[in-house]
Parts: structure tokens; C-alpha cells; sequence
């Protein structure tokens, strides 16, 4: 029989999560039938999904508008009324969904948590943690992509083991990658980023770095956001517009790194980024802050340049000047993605959950 799984969003906007989904989605045709709400109506995600899925977008309105109650009462409402099998929520702008249908029994629940947003780059705030654990308790089977969060919902959400699955990200290496276009030798490299524009990113200090240590250079910023507009007038202001550019949506990932000589991340917080993944599957090289699990994701080769943000200058810095190990360095971090990070592992792991 079809299982009916209803997943709730705060947005379902491209970003790490969004696109994981609609990639098992993809490869799960005709295993399950799927309902997504995207609280904020944003659905650009659904971009990422192949034709022919079994899949149905529920627009809910302004729920915020509501008060409490009036919400609460509208979210059993609306769980009465799709009747999924499994209810799937992700991360903190879902988690009333979560807590009504524990409270109201009403299907299945697992809730992904896959990190945090600027106001918790430092620490969990307590006030969410009371309400995780009274929203993640009873039987909700609790995701999370990393031991970093393992440890966090161990410690400050009280969750017990048993509740909670390690659910890695992984990738799917195409067979054949597109020729690598860069051969700058360090004088003049090119780098790259992926992400979602989003303050936590702090593409800010990136482009900061790029100014510092690439006067010669090249830096490509793949993805869009709410920053988009801030960053390019954040990059003329500094003089580097003409070196840095926003290639806004990435609908081939493979081709767009295959201009880069160095993958770069400076975010202030994450769990397991699928844009390292996806870095180190094209064979790059890695320079990036040592958040979440980023630094027992790359291979040992890399690891030196898993570092903190005020280290991150001399970082980029070494990386450039020693052209010689990128391609050492890239074989490495493509080997390990491969070997430990791998798309059929993750299918598996959702099929278990469900």
C-alpha cells in the first residue's frame, strides 16, 4: 500500500533540506504519496521535483495571523482533514505542527531538525529548548544529520536514544563530471560557494576574505535569497563587483563547481551542508569555519582548513598559494563522499523511518 506522508515547512525555498526531500522523492516514485505545506507559501523547492511524482502542495494561509489556540485548533483541523500516514516536520518553524499532532495522536510523527538560525549560532535559546522537549516527547521520532546535533538533543532536549536516528546527508556522484574548467594555477584562482543568502551564511566575511587574499581572483556565489540585493551592494561598495558574481539559482550543481578551483563556506552555524557534500563529490578542495560536523566530513587531507572563523583569512590564504595540493586534496574529499556519504545509504535510511 501507498504511504501518505504530509511534510510541513516553514518554507519549502530552495535550501539544504527542501532539495534533500525532493531528491528521495525523486527516487522513491511510486513508494509513497506526498503532501507538502510550505508555511510561508514560498514553494520555489518544487522546482527540484521530476515530473510524475505523486505530490500535492496544501496552501494554508497566514497561520501566524491567528493566535495560539485559533492556530492550534487549525493545524488538528487541517491533520484531520489530509490524513497522512506519517506527519514529517522540519526544524523549529514546524515544530507547533509536531506538538498538536502529538497532543492530538492524530498519525505518526518525525520531526528533522538540520541546525539553526543566526539567533542560535552561539547556544540553543532556552525557551525553545522547553518547548522541544514538550513538542519532541512521547513517541516522535526525532532526525538530525550530525553528531554535533545528536549531542544538542541529547543534552538540552533531553531526548533519549532510542528517539533519536542519525540520519547522514549523502549525494549522488554522476558517473560522468563535467571537465573542470579552471587552471589558474593560484594566481589568479577561482572560488566558489553555494548557499542560501541568508544572514547565517555570513557570505559577508567570504567576501571579505575573497578582497583580502585573491586580488587576482575570481569568486562565484551560487544560490539566492533575502540577501541577494545586500551582498551585491555590499561587494560594489568594496570595489569587487567585477570579480564577484551572483549566479542567483543553481538548477546544474556539477557544472557550476566545475568553474572553481576551491570550494569555500563562512557560515556562522550548520549541522552537515550538503553544498561540502556536493564540493567534495566535484573533487574540490574545502576551505571552510569549523561548524557542525564539517570537520570529520572532509577527508584527512582537507582537515587543516576546517577552521575558525578569525583563522579563516590564513586559511584561504595557504590554500591559495599552494595550488599543488588542490588536486591531492579534491581526489581525497571525492573518495570519502563517495564511500561514506552515499545517496542509496540515506534512500535507505528514509525508507526506515517510514
Amino acid at each position: 500500500m501507498t504511504r501518505h506522508l504530509l511534510h510541513v515547512f516553514s518554507t519549502f525555498a530552495i535550501g539544504g533540506p527542501q532539495v534533500r526531500l525532493a531528491q528521495i522523492i525523486n527516487a522513491s516514485l511510486g513508494d509513497y504519496r506526498h503532501t507538502i505545506i510550505a508555511l510561508d507559501g514560498n514553494c520555489e523547492a518544487k522546482s527540484k521535483l521530476a515530473n510524475g511524482v505523486n505530490i500535492e502542495f496544501v496552501d494554508v494561509g497566514d497561520m501566524k495571523a491567528l493566535g495560539l489556540a485559533k492556530r492550534f485548533n487549525a493545524i488538528k483541523e487541517r491533520l484531520q482533514t489530509i490524513k497522512p500516514d506519517t506527519l514529517m516536520t522540519y526544524n523549529w518553524g514546524a515544530i507547533e505542527w509536531t506538538l498538536v499532532n502529538r497532543l492530538t495522536g492524530a498519525c505518526k510523527g518525525v520531526h528533522w531538525e538540520d541546525g539553526f538560525g543566526p539567533e542560535e549560532k552561539e547556544a540553543t535559546l532556552p525557551r525553545r529548548n522547553i518547548f522541544r522537549r514538550f513538542a519532541l516527547s512521547g513517541s516522535t521520532q526525532v532526525v538530525v544529520p550530525s553528531y554535533n546535533l545528536m549531542a544538542i538533543a541529547k543534552r538540552d532536549w533531553r531526548l533519549p536514544a532510542s528517539r533519536l536516528s542519525y540520519f547522514p546527508n549523502g549525494i549522488h556522484i554522476p558517473a560522468t563530471l563535467p571537465e573542470r574548467v579552471p587552471k589558474s594555477k593560484g594566481k589568479a584562482p577561482t572560488l566558489v560557494t553555494l548557499a542560501t543568502l541568508r544572514a547565517e551564511k555570513n557570505i559577508h566575511r567570504l567576501i571579505d576574505s575573497f578582497i583580502a587574499t585573491a586580488p587576482e581572483g575570481k569568486l562565484l556565489i551560487g544560490g539566492s535569497g533575502p540577501l541577494l540585493d545586500e551582498l551585491k551592494r555590499y561587494a560594489e561598495q568594496n570595489e569587487a563587483s567585477e570579480r564577484v558574481e551572483f549566479s542567483g539559482y543553481i538548477s546544474d550543481v556539477w557544472q557550476f563547481l566545475a568553474q572553481g578551483d576551491v570550494f569555500c563556506l563562512t557560515s556562522d552555524t550548520e549541522q552537515m551542508p550538503i553544498s561540502i557534500l556536493e564540493a567534495m563529490g566535484a573533487g574540490m578542495p574545502v576551505v571552510a569555519t569549523d561548524v557542525g560536523d564539517i570537520n570529520t566530513m572532509v577527508a584527512a587531507e582537507n582537515l587543516g582548513y576546517i577552521v575558525s572563523p578569525e583563522a579563516f583569512n590564513d586559511a584561504l590564504a595557504d590554500m591559495i598559494a599552494n595550488p599543488e595540493q588542490w588536486q591531492k586534496i579534491g581526489a581525497a574529499n571525492q573518495r570519502k563522499a563517495a564511500e561514506k556519504f552515499s545517496f542509496a545509504a540515506m534512500l535507505d535510511n528514509f525508507t526506515r523511518l517510514t
